[in-house]
């Protein structure tokens, strides 16, 4: 089987590779020229295609002959918020660009598209957790081009998975923003990276998936509050606690993910298990 993953240069997406070719499939790698693709070169059954999105030309000799498209490029925030033209052409127009061609190139191929729980909105004023059946709210650039996306692949002739996925984050050092991107007080949930990959791979080998809109998130051991999150990352990261938040509640929220967990069995990460791995190469940084 072969798979096109979008975005295959970025983190989730080299994650998901690696997973993709652990398992045997033939992956077909794409991103743009200017990225780096060091995460992924040397992989065996990796075919690394350099392009564009935007560029119909790129997209269909992309998609031609897979038998799956996981559907991951996308202006993500908070560059999404700068440039609304931009985050319009990219994500919506990047997945015009990939029905189009799917229809022309590869009509019986999967098309799994990493979504957002952004969709929801501003849930704070509501009992969690958020299901799959809650309404949808476009409150930015990047949750409207969430919306339009999933609205276009709904109303394409392809088999498809949506998958709203939380905040990834990944056992590895990062810096934190100026700025949180949520109040001290609000309810957040995130998603360990490799589970994120995990799932969109059982998307593709778990039939019950195809025509269904799941959310993915880290499941009841991240559930907390954003000022309980910072102060753990703060603690393994040895760095005072003591952040600017948001001063609007923002879309996070705790999530109902009892639906994509029984499909596809992802959440293999408690959050406990993510601050030992965070420890560890914190530690292996600085010895």
């Amino acid at each position: 089987m072969v798979v096109l993953v979008t975005g295959g240069a970025g983190l989730l997406g080299a994650e998901l590779i690696e997973k993709l070719v652990s398992k045997g499939y033939a992956v077909r790698a794409f991103d743009l020229p200017t990225v780096d693709f060091w995460r992924i070169n040397g992989l065996e059954g990796v075919e690394i295609f350099k392009g564009d999105v935007t560029a119909f030309d790129d997209v269909k000799k992309a998609v031609n002959g897979v038998d799956a498209v996981f559907h991951l490029a996308a202006i993500l925030p908070p560059l999404c918020e700068k440039n609304r033209e931009l985050t319009m052409c990219v994500n919506v127009g990047g997945t015009e660009n990939l029905l189009k061609a799917i229809r022309e190139e590869a009509p019986r191929a999967l098309f799994i598209f990493a979504s957002s729980v952004a969709v929801y909105g501003i849930t704070a004023s509501e009992e969690p957790p958020i299901s799959e059946n809650h309404a949808l709210s476009a409150i930015d650039n990047y949750s409207e081009s969430k919306m339009r996306c999933e609205k276009l692949i709904r109303e394409a002739s392809v088999t498809y998975t949506i998958l709203r996925i939380s905040g990834i984050v990944g056992a590895e050092f990062f810096e934190l923003p100026d700025v949180l991107q949520y109040r001290a007080d609000q309810r957040v949930e995130f998603v360990d990276r490799r589970d994120a990959a995990t799932a969109l791979l059982s998307s593709l080998e778990r039939s019950e998936a195809r025509k269904g809109v799941l959310n993915i998130a880290g499941g009841k051991t991240w559930q907390m509050l954003g000022k309980n999150y910072i102060e753990k990352i703060c603690e393994v990261f040895e760095i005072p606690a003591e952040r600017r938040y948001s001063e609007e509640f923002t879309w996070l929220d705790w999530y109902d993910t009892s639906h994509s967990q029984a499909i596809l069995n992802y959440q293999c990460t408690l959050f406990d298990n993510f601050l030992s791995d965070l420890k560890r190469i914190v530690l292996q940084l600085y010895r």
